[in-house]
């Protein structure tokens, strides 16, 4: 699989990355002749990892100013609560604290004589994923045979999840249901995600998904976003509604064979933007007031399509980001639609899913499921399945 837009070719089934502050400052420039242990590796490090998977990480890093001749140990806190909630403050983030019982973290680390850097033992165990956000776990030195430089104590590793999946395969024949909403349905906002691989972009007008304009519904409520036209080549992003319609430059974004992106299409009740891989392409201001919702539609040129989210509110970028791989919560009140199109089913009453490859199943609380298109089968990537965040 080619590389993504916006992300790096990330390999096997654990990631990290350390994410520095801006403001960091290397300890050992303000401790030239004082000794002190201090997080290398900055305030934040992040770690993708499969749900369920036992899994040693080696994300925070441990070091000392100087070399000692004899062992020094520095003790270690994790899961503290004022910790993650004063680091969600400062950074605008919504962090949740990762339950005890899925990660183990040594209380001490040890150097030896000479040694200078060493690694914080940590191991995620039998992780399962909140549908509600993404899990963090505080770190923080305290005492031991050493002083602790104070401003580099700190650090949170933020687990993401690795989603290995099936998709939906469909070619040339779509799905819809024109009556699947009241003639009256209205929203004062929106937001349409969807998630494409095509291998070529060259024909116009190759549809991906919209809203049906039937009897109750007028051209102003026309969601319709395809790639090509006959202003615009067959690689560009095009997104119709409101009776005019928004080309997104092919400088700022021009699709790529056989590579995965997540598209987003919101509307905040003023304005239309369209977002790539979770960064903003194009906006316009077309049409005021709410959107008449009627019937919905999959186009068949789509060939690999998963993650279908249509919301009754403006997803913000934080939003939009943070969810952007992964599957969301079917229960939120705000999805209208929610097609993971993964071959499975959400029973409704009892939040279980099992494996159901019949339908189009919308895992929202509306259950407007689909009927699977001529010819579409859900693809398992010959066994291996597909992975989000990508990997080669």
């Amino acid at each position: 699989m080619k590389k993504n837009l916006y992300f790096s070719i990330f390999a096997g089934t654990l990631l990290i990355c350390s994410c520095q502050n801006e403001l960091y400052k290397d300890a050992t420039s303000e401790y030239r002749s004082a000794q002190g242990a201090y997080i290398k590796t900055g305030e934040s490090s992040q770690v993708f990892v499969e749900e369920g998977k036992e899994v040693d990480v080696k994300s925070i890093t441990v070091s000392l100013v100087q070399q000692e001749n004899d062992t020094k140990t520095v003790t270690v806190e994790a899961g503290n609560k004022e910790q993650l909630e004063a680091y969600n403050k400062k950074h605008g983030t919504d962090y949740l604290m990762l339950p005890p019982e899925m990660y183990e973290v040594g209380k001490e680390v040890v150097f030896n004589s000479k040694q200078t850097l060493q690694y914080l033992p940590v191991k995620f165990k039998d992780v399962k994923f909140s549908l509600q956000g993404s899990y963090a776990l505080p770190v923080k030195l305290g005492g031991g045979t050493v002083p602790v430089i104070d401003s580099e104590s700190e650090s949170l590793i933020v687990l993401e999840q690795r989603i290995k999946t099936k998709c939906l395969r469909i070619d040339g024949y779509g799905s819809e249901d024109a009556k699947m909403f009241p003639d009256d349905f209205k929203v004062d906002q929106w937001t349409m995600e969807v998630m494409v691989n095509r291998s070529a972009y060259q024909s116009n007008n190759r549809s991906i998904c919209g809203t049906k304009l039937v009897s109750g519904s007028g051209a102003l409520d026309e969601i319709y976003p395809r790639f090509g036209d006959v202003t615009i080549r067959p690689d560009q992003l095009q997104f119709k509604t409101g009776g005019s319609q928004i080309d997104v430059p092919a400088d700022v974004f021009t699709a790529q064979p056989d590579t995965w992106y997540m598209i987003a299409f919101v509307y905040d009740g003023k304005k239309n933007y369209v977002y790539v891989n979770g960064e903003l392409v194009a906006d316009r201001e077309i049409r005021t007031g709410p959107y008449g919702l009627v019937g919905f539609w999959i186009g068949g040129t789509n060939e690999l399509v998963r993650e279908i989210r249509f919301w009754k509110t403006a997803r913000t970028p934080q939003q939009l980001k943070q969810f952007m791989w992964k599957t969301v919560d079917g229960s939120d009140e705000n999805l209208l639609l929610y097609y993971p199109l993964n071959g499975k089913k959400r029973n409704l009453e009892t939040g279980e899913i099992t494996e159901d490859e019949t339908m189009l199943w919308d895992f929202s609380n509306n259950a407007k499921h689909l009927p699977l298109p001529s010819g579409a089968k859900f693809d398992d990537n010959d066994g291996k399945g597909f992975m989000f965040p990508l990997v080669d």
